[in-house]
């Protein structure tokens, strides 16, 4: 079913076949025999507690409703989650893009950071190019809405997703899956847990994605965005007999090839050739056409993106009598090498994909980058109580990361010649426009507390705060003399080669306990996302018409304000929860229109607040069936524009230039923020019943987003009408035997709107897929 595994961080590739535990609500519905609903609990606070106790907006998911609901990666969170919006990053399909309240980065280059923090075992995914995490073995997902900056730190103003994966079982046992689906999609995954004595337990799990991908290159004839995807991973639990330590320990490996090409749906020259998408693209997958111009091994890249990932994490759990400290370590390593097809930037003249601009074996406007990756975390954590009335967590944390970036790019300059030359037609005139190489590093310190202090029996006071100090630098240097700019370049022009950053958190909660099953809380909550470089820029001689460009930007901050209710009927059988917020973003980091470079570029180009309204209703009305309804509200709005952006507007104007570029649309008046609908939401409905000696399971899903800009600009072209889908799948598992059929489809009317628009064209999302699977526990 699932187009691509989509992440190099597949340490949630823990591959227990958690379908064969049944279909159910996100909410961790109970049991088919049971009327009532589960209780969910949640760590959205660093600690385990009942989600209808928690003053946060959190959306929980189960290992089962991750399966009954198809969300075989974290792209497809979005669809059952308010005010939250996800996409494949243009050109990588290992990466995700991600909005949540309005909030969230396009870029996945390693000196910008995103605005949603991904955590896998409380260890932090600081690369957007690995964020798109396989949920295989997750014991619970959680998507926590607005800022996490106390708890969880920098780079969640817009909320943070936290997987949790199961642990090794106390029993020898485990499962095997392989299905089969659209685009000729064969799936393989499986684990075995073997534990070796009681205090000693292992997992070993392992999976394998082929497909042939669902785009038809017109020019090639290569099919493209396919997914070529394997990994393993090794847990081991250790609880020394008679201690109240608890080690947990995993090592794994991934190599995920899957890119996200520009790509087409519909009709070309009036006809409709092609049963799904198209591309035009003359550069192949093969390799080849870059080597003229590129040097390294990015040169004898073909189209595509090849993701590879490795990783280690130790947790040692410590029991005292007055508290848990976590002594929690990782380290994730990832190298990346890609080379992709983008439409022409240059002078904001839009040429692919166009007959035959297009068709050239060195694309239109081809980036290769080879990227190697490192980082390093550890934490120390204490959670703990004291008296009946105070529980609180309290740890210090460092992170120290490095990338190592070596990119350029070839850009086709025929289409420009006959705005300049009359009866000027060529096809194909590339031109080397960088290679170059940049180093950067992060070091950052904090320390953090945040208690929960019973006023009354009803009434409880939440206050913490993180103290985060944070160090950046960065190198640059051309890998060929004169193809790229270097370090002084950069100081030449005015910008920084280093950052640090001091930043305070504070968050402070009141919530009241009106009764057992009802509760009221009201909160702020401060978070900060670490600044950075525009490193995607080049220094090129003519007849490019590009100057340098590595502009520092400084870090975002927000204020985030929230009322929310948490109610439950005493029967357990309705659950809703509603948030409402307010939130004031300042130096949002956002791509802004440089008119002396003649490109757009990230800095800090204005200020946001957004106001909305979320609300997730779980209802069990009969035994066998469960409902769940989700609704977002959202609007958000641009304010005090920076300097470059405020002559950008007086250009645009006076007729000079600066018009639908950036964030300024074409009347140069600031544009409405990207990927923000007005609403969001999804129905549910999960069913199950005996058929003799079955237990059929069926399980629908409606899903909705309102009108939304998918480009930054404001444009016209980039607006999508509100879209409507729904998936369903049909589970059929012998009460005598341990298997589980299953039959699929995702987004079953095939669907098409855009999630990206880039220099006059849409990306457009993932199509509609169906698939079919048998499990088989022992």
């Amino acid at each position: 079913m699932r187009r691509g595994s989509g992440s190099s961080v597949l340490l949630t590739i823990n591959l227990t076949l958690a379908l064969a535990a049944g279909q159910a609500l996100a909410q961790r519905s109970a049991p088919p025999s049971s009327g009532t609903l589960e209780e969910v609990t949640v760590t959205a606070q660093r600690r385990s507690e009942n989600l209808q106790d928690v003053p946060l907006a959190v959306s929980s998911f189960s290992a089962a409703a991750l399966n009954a609901q198809q969300m075989t990666e974290t792209l497809y969170i979005a669809r059952e989650v308010p005010n939250f919006i996800a996409s494949n990053n243009v050109g990588q399909a290992s990466a995700n893009v991600y909005y949540i309240r309005g909030l969230g980065q396009t870029q996945s280059f390693p000196t910008f950071e995103p605005q949603v923090g991904t955590y896998v075992d409380d260890i932090y995914i600081g690369r957007q190019n690995a964020n798109n995490l396989s949920l295989f073995g997750v014991d619970q997902l959680q998507v926590l809405r607005g800022p996490q900056g106390t708890l969880f730190g920098r780079n969640s103003t817009g909320g943070a997703i936290v997987v949790s994966l199961e642990k090794p079982a106390t029993a020898l046992g485990g499962g095997i899956e392989a299905g089969y689906g659209a685009y000729g999609r064969v799936s393989v995954r499986g684990s075995i847990d073997a534990p070796i004595s009681d205090q000693l337990r292992t997992r070993f799990s392992a999976f394998g994605i082929n497909d042939d991908g669902f785009v038809h290159n017109a020019t090639t004839g290569e099919k493209m965005n396919k997914t070529r995807d394997w990994g393993v991973r090794e847990a081991i639990e250790f609880v020394p007999a008679g201690s109240k330590i608890d080690w947990n320990l995993s090592f794994d490996f991934s190599d995920n090839n899957a890119a996200n090409v520009l790509n087409q749906p519909g009709l070309w020259l009036g006809i409709k050739p092609y049963d799904d998408r198209f591309s035009l693209s003359g550069f192949s997958q093969n390799g080849g056409a870059l080597a003229p111009f590129l040097s390294g091994d990015k040169a004898a890249r073909g189209q595509g993106v090849d993701v590879r990932s490795w990783g280690a994490m130790s947790n040692i759990r410590i029991g005292f009598d007055s508290g848990v400290l976590n002594v929690i370590t990782g380290y994730r390593g990832m190298k990346q090498m890609t080379a992709v097809d983008f439409p022409d930037l240059f002078l904001g003249f839009p040429t692919a994909p166009l007959v035959p601009f297009d068709q050239n074996s060195y694309g239109q406007f081809t980036l290769a980058q080879e990227l190697k990756s490192s980082e390093y975390t550890q934490e120390f954590k204490w959670t703990g109580e004291a008296g009946t009335r105070l529980k609180y967590t309290a740890g210090v944390f460092y992170l120290y990361e490095t990338n190592n970036n070596e990119f350029g790019a070839v850009v086709n300059f025929g289409p420009l010649c006959f705005l300049f030359i009359p009866n000027c037609f060529l096809p194909s005139l590339p031109f080397p426009i960088g290679d170059q190489k940049t180093v950067n590093d992060t070091r950052s310190s904090a320390i953090y507390a945040q208690g929960d202090y019973k006023l009354t029996d009803a009434l409880t006071l939440t206050v913490g705060g993180r103290f985060t100090h944070e160090e950046k630098s960065v190198t640059a240097a051309a890998v060929t003399a004169g193809s790229g700019f270097t370090t002084a370049d950069i100081v030449a022009a005015g910008y920084k080669t280093d950052l640090t950053a001091n930043e305070f958190t504070p968050r402070v909660a009141l919530e009241y306990k009106a009764d057992p099953n009802l509760m009221f809380f009201a909160s702020a909550t401060r978070g900060f996302q670490g600044g950075g470089w525009n490193g995607l820029a080049f220094k090129a001689s003519p007849p490019a018409p590009i100057a340098t460009v590595f502009n520092d930007f400084a870090p975002e901050t927000v204020w985030s304000y929230e009322l929310g209710m948490r109610s439950e009927t005493s029967d357990h059988r309705v659950r809703l929860n509603v948030t409402a917020f307010y939130e004031d973003v300042s130096k949002y980091q956002l791509l802004s229109d440089n008119a002396a470079a003649n490109q757009f570029v990230t800095n800090n180009a204005a200020d946001l607040n957004a106001y909305g309204l979320e609300a997730e209703l779980a209802w069990r009305p009969l035994d066998h069936l469960t409902l769940s309804v989700n609704l977002g509200f959202l609007d958000a709005k641009y304010h005090n524009p920076s300097a470059i952006v405020l002559q950008q507007q007086a250009s645009c104007r006076a007729g000079t230039g600066g018009c639908g570029s950036g964030i300024v649309d074409a009347a140069g008046n600031l544009a409405t923020p990207s990927d923000t609908p007005h609403s969001t939401g999804s129905l549910r409905a999960s069913y199950d019943w005996l058929v003799g000696d079955f237990t059929v399971t069926t399980n629908v899903g409606v899903q909705r987003v309102g009108e939304q800009n998918v480009g930054t600009e404001g444009s016209p072209a980039g607006v999508n009408q509100p879209v409507t889908t729904f998936d369903a799948a049909l589970g059929l598992k012998p009460n005598s035997m341990p298997l589980t059929f299953t039959a699929e489809c995702r987004n079953c009317a095939k669907k098409d709107w855009g999630t990206a628009y880039l220099f006059g064209y849409k990306y457009y999302n993932v199509p509609g897929v169906w698939d079919v699977r048998v499990s088989y526990k022992f």
